[in-house]
């Protein structure tokens, strides 16, 4: 296909949508913005997702302190459409493969290095993988760039809300990116820091990009 016909096929779609919130209000309410998604061709059915292609990544505070942050491995996953439109799928995240990034807040010595950090977040004072070696979100209804689920970690499954930020699917590849904030406790991720003005937030923000192919 020339590139003039395959940009006749080009639907844009734009609409105000709830954007993601780092941490919930009360009420719920969240931020509004504009969210763009590309359509190309019939895009109605199931994708496979492209773990290699995907990315998953993470992010905790330190009240006052510092913040730490890192990825995660995509192990599988799935999305379905129905024509233009995301219907449903899940995804499901390897946790042994939990890994910070933030090397510039770690010394070289005993207990202080991202390693000791790297090793700490597989106990059961966090994710307990050895127990618990995989966490998965089931898609259980989309309105707009809203994405509602049950989420599933170290056994225990909450309702949680994804915010899409943009999307598009393009000759059989789907491409979509968006953000969860969780509350740890729910999950029995429940360390605190034995020094009371080190808490760590109870938030904890993923942010991914899930690629996935028909």
């Amino acid at each position: 296909m020339d590139s003039k016909n395959l940009k006749k096929m080009k639907t844009k779609l734009f609409s105000t949508l709830a954007a993601a919130a780092i941490a919930f209000s009360a009420c719920g309410d969240a931020a509004k913005e504009a969210v763009e998604t590309t359509v190309v061709g019939n895009v109605a059915g199931a994708y496979m997702a492209d773990a290699a292609g995907s990315t998953v990544s993470w992010k905790g505070e330190v009240a006052g302190v510092y913040g730490h942050e890192g990825f995660v491995t995509l192990k599988s996953g799935t999305l379905t459409f129905n024509d233009s439109a995301l219907v449903g799928g899940e995804f499901v995240v390897d946790m042994t493969t939990i890994a910070p990034t933030d090397s510039a807040s770690f010394k070289d010595e005993d207990g202080h290095r991202i390693t000791d950090l790297q090793k700490h977040l597989t106990t059961k004072d966090f994710f307990n993988t050895d127990s618990f070696p995989t966490a998965t979100f089931v898609i259980a209804s989309v309105e707009g760039n809203t994405v509602k689920g049950k989420l599933t970690v170290r056994g225990k499954t909450n309702d949680e809300t994804i915010q899409i930020e943009s999307s598009e699917v393009i000759d059989g590849v789907a491409s979509i990116s968006g953000k969860l904030v969780f509350n740890r406790q729910n999950y029995d991720v429940a360390w605190v820091h034995y020094m009371k003005d080190m808490v760590l937030s109870n938030d904890i923000v993923i942010s991914f990009k899930l690629v996935a192919k028909k």
